[in-house]
């Protein structure tokens, strides 16, 4: 992407010659669709992770559907979902026929609070599906302390999670912590691969029937019934799948970001401290936890007059998001009747802020963003 001079854009892809190669060399391979680079994108996920099984599929939203189909979610059913994340992984569960129960944030904080997960559930209550918002950990043990006993599963939005690590160091998406974790490769992303995501899981039944569900339910992969001479073109639906397999085009570009992932990382976390080392005494400023297992997909600020803030920086060359619109504040899912006061998501809403943050970005265009911030404050 030609970014224009003097604009620092709110994301940009970190792309190299390596993905560049890696898709060129796919394209002149003779298979595009799901194959070989997929599943090496799958094991190396894995292996990275510390799951038994990756499944890759062509989105984060696909991969929420996917698996609660595989758990049966349906009519009847409650999922606990924050208010404060984004509507695909809830609307899964809307269409699936299930009752999405929403839940608020920490006092201060864009984290969905475990006390009001408790308050929420209810013996219809058959999976909670909380969000690890801007590349922080959510406290997954809370949410496992209080929903284990009861044979309740947890199953984490982990779009804006890799690599993200919790406090004892392990990686969200590592298998047997949550009975599954779903990622996003969409461009904004940590690890693109223009569109696309990831399951990790431990269950090998789930695992096993996600595999099925992912291309229409087939017992046997593409990739076999094209290139396996000795097993015929036969095949069988075999489960009432959906279309969500990932391409060997985007894998092939994941496999390269994986492997860059750690320098990627790297270059987020020094982003994430210059804006820290110049906003810390800035008192019109709240800046997000200092975490050090953050991946800093995002890097949500706080600030009073948030709309006139973000028209500022634009003004100043500075492309800025807001992450998220609660879901309670969008017309569908007041239509559908959610319900509810969600008093600390509300007003993060109303201060959040996001600043550029992409692994690719310069010194100059970090310097750029923090001598607009003190400009579009007045400071």
């Amino acid at each position: 992407m030609e970014v224009p001079v003097g604009l620092v854009p709110f994301a940009l892809p970190d792309v190299t010659e390596q993905e560049v190669d890696a898709v060129t060399t796919c394209l002149r391979s003779g298979w595009l669709t799901s194959g070989r680079k997929v599943t090496e994108f799958e094991q190396r996920f894995a292996e990275y992770v510390c799951a038994e099984h990756a499944i890759a599929v062509n989105s984060a939203t696909a991969g929420a559907l996917l698996i609660m189909h595989a758990l049966g979610i349906g009519e009847g059913d409650e999922v606990i979902v924050p208010t404060y994340t984004f509507s695909g992984p809830a609307m899964m569960a809307h269409q699936l026929g299930a009752t999405v129960k929403l839940v608020d944030c920490l006092p201060g904080s864009f984290q969905v609070d475990p006390d009001a997960v408790a308050r929420a559930i209810t013996s219809r209550t058959k999976l909670v599906m909380p969000t690890h918002f801007s590349g922080s950990a959510c406290n997954i043990y809370a949410l496992l302390d209080l929903c284990e006993p009861l044979g309740i599963p947890v199953v984490d939005d982990a779009a804006h999670a890799f690599p993200t690590r919790y406090p004892n160091n392990l990686f969200v998406g590592t298998g047997g912590l949550t009975k599954a974790s779903f990622f996003s490769f969409y461009a904004t992303k940590t690890l693109t691969t223009g569109e696309g995501g990831m399951i990790t899981t431990n269950d090998e039944a789930l695992a096993a029937r996600i595999r099925t569900l992912r291309t229409h339910g087939f017992n046997r992969t593409i990739f076999d019934r094209y290139t396996n001479p000795s097993t015929g073109w036969r095949y069988d639906i075999a489960d009432a799948g959906w279309k969500a397999n990932l391409t060997d085009i985007a894998a092939a570009m994941g496999t390269v970001q994986l492997e860059r992932s750690g320098d990627m990382l790297l270059d987020r976390q020094n982003i994430a401290q210059a804006y820290r080392d110049a906003l810390q005494d800035v008192r019109e400023v709240q800046l997000p936890a200092d975490d050090a297992g953050s991946a800093w997909h995002l890097f949500p600020i706080r600030v009073a007059n948030r709309d006139k803030f973000i028209k500022r920086m634009a003004r100043n060359h500075i492309q800025c998001s807001v992450h998220f619109i609660p879901l309670h504040h969008h017309s569908y899912w007041q239509a559908v009747g959610v319900g509810g006061q969600f008093p600390h998501a509300d007003a993060a809403f109303a201060e959040e802020a996001s600043l550029p943050i992409f692994s690719s970005m310069t010194k100059g265009m970090v310097q750029q963003v923090i001598d607009a911030v003190l400009l579009s404050l007045e400071v």
